[in-house]
């Protein structure tokens, strides 16, 4: 095992916090375990929790929402919320319903950290942070209804048939998707453009791009659902334009 003097850790410990504050938007009192970052992957913008401190190289480790966890530079980082922060008023384990893309999703609250809350769906395809404020219980929403949401969603939908071909965007245009003739497609995660292939499903289609599946379901409004995405902040739905 290598032994450094006290020079040379000194000289690695001050290459890493120079690291630190050279990376935009960096933390102002450093990093620390229980962060909340972002960082974006090829199936775009996850929200994650720092786990262990910056090595001599800059490198982390973070914890997705599914529990996986990875390295990463920091860099790759956006700090979203700085450990320590009050937790929202609302316990673990409560039924949730919120808004993703104009759509009301119904499932279950697993964590909370600060302002954040960690959700999952009913069926567990989506396991994602959002901002617990956005958050509305389903004991309340459900109040003078005969059946709570979380039982009707528990039923499992049936699949719809859909025209696949055309062009798909989710509410806010940061995802598009063109399907083409002859399983050939483009897919636009905000500035980024790839080719890709798709597939015709039972359940909906299924995409290709950079080497990952992204598999869609069709809904009964017409849209397109993502499913199995488990490291996304959240699913992706797309609309024909």
């Amino acid at each position: 095992m290598k032994v450094l003097s006290v020079r040379q850790l000194a000289t690695q410990c001050a290459t890493a916090a120079a690291l630190l504050m050279s990376i935009p938007g960096a933390w102002a009192a450093g990093p620390a375990v229980g962060d909340l970052v972002e960082i974006v992957t090829g199936m775009g913008p996850t929200l994650a929790e720092l786990l262990v401190l910056p090595d001599a190289a800059g490198y982390v480790t973070i914890v997705l929402p599914t529990g996986k966890q990875i390295p990463v530079n920091m860099s790759k980082l956006r700090l979203i919320q700085a450990a320590g922060a009050p937790n929202a008023a609302i316990a673990s384990g409560e039924s949730v319903r919120w808004k993703n893309g104009g759509v009301t999703e119904n499932g279950n609250l697993v964590k909370v950290n600060g302002q954040w809350c960690q959700v999952k769906t009913v069926s567990s395809t989506t396991i994602g942070w959002v901002e617990c404020k956005a958050l509305t219980l389903a004991s309340k929403a459900n109040s003078g209804a005969t059946k709570p949401a979380a039982e009707q969603a528990a039923r499992p939908a049936k699949p719809h048939s859909i025209k696949l071909q055309g062009n798909w965007e989710n509410a806010d245009g940061t995802v598009k998707l063109e399907l083409q003739v002859g399983k050939k497609c483009y897919v636009s995660l905000g500035p980024m453009t790839g080719e890709c292939v798709y597939a015709k499903t039972p359940e909906g289609v299924t995409v290709t791009f950079d080497g990952e599946e992204m598999i869609f379901i069709a809904n009964e409004d017409g849209t397109l659902s993502s499913k199995g995405d488990a490291d996304a902040m959240m699913s992706i739905r797309l609309k024909r334009k």
